[in-house]
């Protein structure tokens, strides 16, 4: 596991205890560790530690934390930091000062972090580019399953995961942990946005306890119980559908139920439909606007009108000369 410096830093490189105690490379977020509620800790115990938070990102989004945890069990956090390169590093000083006795702990957590999320593969950081795109994000709904849909050029393909991200104006569909858009929805050109699916689905379990007399069937109930609990099954399956003017994508979410989601987009869902309403006013105003006549239809109906007598031929000439060559 690699160290690193950032220079330019006051408190930084330059300065004794961090001349003692190099930055270890910023760890990988998994998407287990990725819930909006209380911060994740790399250690526990009653003094600071670092970890991540996860929010909404109208409050700020995600970011690196350093945090104690109470008598009570709750985590109160000390200082944030962005969650960059950078703001790893800021956090890493501020903890080498705030608890200089947890800092060979830490690293060897993050070492066993490191080496587990190469033998699975995992993503090693979080690029600098996602970090921006997730400040302009009003909310992100990650690590979500494409099902299907129609979307002209969309390079996306179903069953695979996506980070649906909704903007101020769009919605755009990237890959996991990255920026690069596969596909984009102006919100005015989304007509709806529904939030359904079966939420939470236990599957397993079923047996049922039996046996010969009082003890046989007591007996027989705690074993079913048993048997129960160690098969049952929970999950949770929502589905988006999102229907523009001439796309529909449907989304399959496995983190948050139905209501949960639809708290969740409450920003995006306003966005949404003010968006819409604005374009369909726009639309009404366009159509009701009269349609202006041309000279020869205006012209047809004067000689209507000297023709029944209700113009006389001076009047005509009159308005002729106004509507060929104005007033």
């Amino acid at each position: 596991m690699g160290d690193m410096t950032v220079p330019g830093r006051p408190d930084g490189p330059n300065s004794p205890a961090s001349s003692r105690q190099p930055v270890p490379a910023m760890p990988v977020i998994r998407p287990s560790e990725r819930f909006v509620g209380p911060p994740y800790p790399l250690l526990e115990g009653p003094r600071p530690t670092l970890g991540w938070q996860e929010q909404a990102e109208s409050k700020g989004g995600s970011s690196f934390v350093l945090m104690t945890k109470n008598a009570l069990g709750s985590f109160k956090v000390l200082e944030r930091f962005p969650l960059s390169q950078e703001g790893w590093a800021s956090a890493w000083y501020a903890l080498v000062k705030a608890n200089p006795g947890a800092v060979e702990k830490i690293r060897e957590t993050l070492a066993a972090r490191a080496a587990e999320d190469l033998r699975f593969g995992n993503e090693v950081a979080l690029l600098p580019e996602v970090a921006e795109l997730g400040a302009r994000s009003l909310t992100c709904l990650r690590n979500v399953a494409f099902l299907g849909g129609y979307m002209p050029g969309a390079a996306m393909a179903a069953g695979q995961l996506y980070d649906v991200r909704f903007l101020q104006d769009r919605l755009i569909v990237v890959p996991c942990r990255r920026a690069e858009i596969l596909a984009e929805i102006r919100y005015r050109d989304i007509e709806h946005v529904e939030i359904g699916g079966p939420g939470l689905v236990r599957t397993g379990g079923g047996f049922v306890g039996g046996g010969f007399g009082a003890a046989g069937a007591i007996e027989g109930m705690a074993i079913a119980t048993v048997m129960n609990a160690l098969t049952t099954r929970t999950s949770i399956k929502t589905v988006v559908r999102v229907q523009g003017t001439s796309c529909e994508l449907f989304l399959l979410h496995t983190s948050v139920t139905p209501e949960q989601l639809r708290i969740h987009l409450s920003h995006s869902l306003t966005a949404i439909r003010n968006a819409r309403s604005a374009e369909l006013s726009s639309t009404n105003q366009h159509r009701a606007a009269p349609e202006p006549t041309s000279p020869v239809e205006e012209l047809s109906k004067l000689a209507g009108l000297l023709q029944s007598g209700l113009l006389s031929r001076e009047e005509f000439d009159l308005l002729k000369t106004k509507l060929l060559h104005g007033p």
